[in-house]
């Protein structure tokens, strides 16, 4: 089979390129990813920094969102880049707003963001305050191999 390079077969191959960009972009445009914030004590760097009486909180154009100690919320996020504001009010009742930036993971699920973590130290890298949130995982126990397991009910009767 012969091959040849003319018009129709330019006219396709840039169709497939361009068909291949835009899923591309799509795809990372429409990645959604799961921020959790977290309002609770917590230890960076052998220091503990605890949490904050109460707090506004909010990430990009969406409600704000008000925490109290040992609170967590979520919410769910389109795209890498955004932008979360943290308004408090400080012990000699100063009225504080703290802006930054962050970018998420490509592949990364659900995030953290530690509130106490990013008003202690807002200039820090992100990694400080920003990590990615691991599911617990539940100790389990397997049943022993010689464990005698009963699935008659009547059956427990007969050995006697």
């Amino acid at each position: 089979m012969k091959m040849t390079f003319d018009r129709t077969f330019l006219i396709r191959a840039v169709a497939i390129v361009v068909i291949l960009l835009f899923a591309m972009m799509l795809f990372f445009i429409g990645k959604q990813h799961t921020v959790l914030l977290d309002n609770k004590t917590i230890t960076v760097n052998g220091e503990e920094i605890t949490a904050l009486k109460m707090v506004e909180v909010q990430v990009n154009k969406l409600p704000s969102l008000e925490f109290y100690p040992r609170d967590r919320d979520k919410v769910d996020v389109v795209r890498q880049t955004h932008t979360i504001t943290v308004s408090y009010t400080d012990a000699g009742w100063n009225e504080i707003s703290i802006t930054r930036k962050f970018k998420l993971p490509l592949m990364e699920e659900m995030s953290i963001i530690s509130i106490p973590a990013l008003v202690a130290n807002p200039d820090a890298p992100q990694d400080v305050w920003l990590e990615m949130y691991e599911l617990p995982a539940y100790a389990v126990q397997a049943s022993p191999e010689d464990e005698v397991i009963v699935t008659d009910d009547l059956a427990g009767l007969i050995s006697l």
